[in-house]
């Protein structure tokens, strides 16, 4: 990539791919802003098979770039971009917060798990580096079912909010509202259900070309009767050093190549 005002950090991940990090994306030029901003305008569009330019223009009138923490671009082996992500940091309800804020990987690059790899520099980096003492919580909108069941696979359903059939307690109810008041969805939230109706109003009620699904059936019952085309759920999650420990090890136990098991 040809250089920016501000240097990012370049690591490999998935063999050839490589994560381009911009810890400080507040220091970008306006010029290398408007840059970026076309990219992400690009691969978005391309991730989730409609128009995201409205989104962008949107995100670029707020100051996109001032609020983040941090920017991630996804590289494959030929230097295409195939995926991005980006979160902020909060403390709503008195304690530490992570917004996931916006993802994607490309439909033929997912099955590569870059998403996972993504989310995963970002929580080491925010939990065990930053955070290795108190718990953090992480906040995300989203529509799609399967976000919330790989969430849950990883962390337990005890830490993601909302449950089919379960309350949703009021510590995460306060964490919730506060979270929902920053996005400007204050009047449009419900703290009951997480429940954010019109979540997606700058990209006129339309993510996916397709509404997404996961393998569980119930779990996509419940989305498709708690959120409209333009809603969306606001996660929240309680992680701590030992829950994201513990994923991070079971994740590596199955990427070990099969050679390195014993074999009967």
């Amino acid at each position: 990539m040809a250089a920016f005002s501000a240097s990012p950090k370049v690591r490999r991940v998935r063999s050839a791919y490589r994560l381009v990090t911009w810890t400080t994306p507040h220091r970008l030029s306006p010029s290398c802003r408007d840059r970026v901003y076309g990219l992400l305008t690009d691969v978005a569009g391309r991730a989730f098979g409609t128009d995201h330019a409205p989104y962008w223009k949107a995100r670029k009138e707020n100051r996109f770039f001032d609020q983040i923490a941090a920017l991630s671009l996804i590289l494959a082996p030929d230097g295409e971009i195939v995926g991005w992500g980006c979160y902020q940091r909060h403390r709503f309800a008195g304690r530490r917060v992570v917004y996931l804020d916006v993802a994607g990987v490309l439909p033929e690059y997912r099955r590569d798990r870059l998403a996972a790899r993504l989310q995963q520099s970002f929580l080491t980096y925010e939990i065990l580096l930053r955070n290795p003492l108190r718990p953090t919580y992480l906040v995300l909108r989203t529509q799609n079912p399967a976000i919330h069941a790989g969430f849950t696979k990883h962390f337990g359903p005890q830490r993601v909010f909302p449950q089919p059939g379960r309350p949703v307690p009021p510590k995460i109810q306060q964490i919730g509202e506060e979270a929902a008041a920053h996005l400007g969805h204050a009047d449009s939230f419900d703290p009951r259900t997480l429940v954010i109706d019109d979540a997606l109003r700058s990209l006129a009620d339309r993510l996916y070309a397709e509404p997404p699904a996961s393998t569980d059936e119930r779990l996509d019952a419940f989305f498709r009767e708690r959120i409209g085309p333009g809603g969306a759920f606001l996660l929240v999650m309680r992680v701590g050093p030992l829950p994201l420990v513990a994923c991070l090890v079971r994740q590596a136990a199955r990427r070990m190549p099969a050679r390195l098991r014993p074999h009967g």
